[in-house]
């Protein structure tokens, strides 16, 4: 806990007095890229501390130190970042912080393989990225919208249709389809002329009927009228 605080004072002071990176006390650690870290819980795994520690570089290498015999943690390791910066990073934003209630420890090291032991053994892992194949079908290509027409346009997309469904048809049908569609037109045409002369027709009868009826009462009013004697006489 003294050497948290230690580091915690250091970097407080520099930070008040602005010194710059050239003259801060990680710069005597510029040619080392590990770091220990120290007050693990033992439940923490390695990629768990790869993925706290991510937050301020790449680690390459991490080393956690294990019971030979039970295999659990000791509770510290030493990790590599790819870049030496990122150890100065670490050590002011991660010092003191708490996982697990437990505060972390940060700090600068010299870390020495022990004998037996190859930097690659301790190789971080990353998942390969899944890669994307033949998308062309599936992201690529539009979704065409379904056409519902309405109920009265039927009859019109139908003879449409019929019509126009291909440009390369028989220009002989096409001529077909043409003569037939004005045959239609013109049997409406001469049925509606029909329908509005035979109305035609009825009306001039019932007016000629209606004509008649009153010169013929005309003639009987007149006849009548010569039959009454004159009174006056």
């Amino acid at each position: 806990m003294n050497s948290i605080h230690k580091i915690l004072e250091i970097n407080e002071k520099e930070l008040q007095a602005n010194v710059s990176d050239a003259a801060s006390w990680h710069a005597e650690y510029s040619d080392t890229p590990y770091i220990y870290i120290g007050n693990l819980h033992e439940d923490l795994k390695e990629k768990d501390i790869v993925i706290i520690f991510s937050q301020y570089g790449n680690p390459t290498h991490l080393n956690l130190i294990k019971n030979k015999e039970t295999g659990k943690s000791r509770g510290f390791c030493y990790l590599k970042y790819e870049d030496h910066r990122s150890c100065a990073l670490a050590i002011d934003n991660f010092n003191g912080v708490k996982v697990y209630e437990r505060p972390l420890k940060v700090d600068h090291t010299y870390y020495k393989l022990v004998d037996g032991q190859k930097e690659d053994d301790f190789l971080v892992e990353y998942p390969e990225p899944a890669l994307i194949e033949d998308v062309s079908e599936s992201v690529l290509k539009p979704k065409l919208l379904e056409y519902e027409p309405e109920p009265e346009q039927l009859d019109d997309l139908s003879f449409k249709t019929m019509v126009d469904d291909d440009d390369f048809e028989d220009p002989m049908a096409k001529f077909a389809t043409e003569s037939i569609k004005t045959q239609s037109r013109k049997r409406l045409s001469h049925e509606s002329l029909d329908k509005k002369e035979k109305r035609h027709r009825h009306l001039r009868s019932k007016h000629d009927k209606s004509k008649e009826s009153k010169e013929h009462s005309s003639r009987h009013s007149k006849k009548d009228r010569s039959k009454v004697p004159d009174q006056d006489k």
